[in-house]
């Protein structure tokens, strides 16, 4: 049950309807988890196979991804 709170915050940073300030925030959100999920959903962001996201959202979600591996190590 715990994957939940990471994949609504997924969920709210892909989300087009919000602004681009709660988008960060989701992103930062998902970031302060800090679970293995994070890793996962902060790499989906990043990799956006369907070019949905803008590219401002994914360098914010990068540099959550690159901080959040550094810790892990």
């Amino acid at each position: 049950m715990e994957n939940i709170k990471e994949y609504q915050h997924y969920l709210e940073a892909l989300d087009e309807e919000k602004s681009a300030f709660e988008r960060r925030n989701a992103i930062k959100r998902l970031y302060e988890c800090k679970t293995d999920e994070c890793v996962y959903y902060l790499n989906e962001i990043i990799a956006d196979r369907e070019n949905l996201l803008p590219d401002w959202l994914k360098n914010i979600a990068r540099e959550y991804y690159v901080e959040l591996c550094l810790e892990f190590l």
